[in-house]
């Protein structure tokens, strides 16, 4: 099957009955990731609300910038998430299937074979190397099921995360200015790189997987 025939293969079929995908995560054993159900009827009204409470949290961390609420969660999952062929979304659990953050891909070209982590978010408290051992599990999946021969991530520059993605090898590979868009209610940091100095830049990297 083809990696993209299986990304809307697990969309369509997150939040039915049955046996769901789970990828245990890499060194601990009591935690997984599960593909988070999309389709509006077939959502779980826990894993929206954690969705919701965490995006408002880390709102700066976003390239948009607003006040969340299940609804508006609910509808992106719906109409951004489940229609773009290009982007999936887990939920990080443990045994009690207790939601403790999620991460994703997004920005996938399946003829390219590129993709990237995208939206890397701790919502509670867990142990010591379980966020990195969450990603390179993602990552690993990404390269071994989707057959995505090309991963990497982008990161707000003032974003203390930075660390943590070159810690888990990915290499800077370009910095491009940010302008920032306000209306009401919303902020938007755009990609500018006609821009001589910006107060934010979004600084793209790649992993190299024989680094880590």
């Amino acid at each position: 099957m083809k990696g993209k025939e299986l990304v809307r293969l697990l969309k369509d079929a997150s939040g039915l009955p049955g046996p769901q995908l789970l990828l245990k995560v890499d060194g601990f054993g009591d935690y997984f990731l599960r593909p988070v159900a999309t389709k509006r009827n077939l959502q779980n009204s826990l894993y929206v609300s954690c969705l919701t409470t965490w995006r408002n949290r880390y709102v700066e961390s976003f390239l948009s910038e607003f006040t969340a609420t299940d609804e508006k969660t609910a509808t992106w999952l719906n109409e951004v998430i489940h229609m773009d062929n290009s982007r999936i979304l887990f939920m990080i659990e443990n045994m009690q299937q207790d939601p403790i953050g999620y991460m994703g891909l997004a920005y996938i070209d399946w003829v390219q074979s590129y993709g990237e982590a995208d939206a890397i978010v701790k919502g509670k408290s867990v142990p010591k190397g379980l966020m990195s051992a969450a990603l390179k599990t993602l990552l690993n999946w990404a390269k071994g099921q989707l057959m995505i021969e090309t991963l990497g991530v982008r990161v707000l520059s003032d974003n203390p995360a930075l660390r943590f993605y070159r810690k888990l090898g990915f290499v800077e590979t370009r910095r491009v200015p940010l302008k920032k868009n306000i209306s009401s209610n919303l902020i938007i940091w755009v990609e500018d790189d006609t821009l001589l100095k910006s107060e934010r830049y979004l600084v793209h990297h790649i992993w190299k997987k024989n680094e880590n």
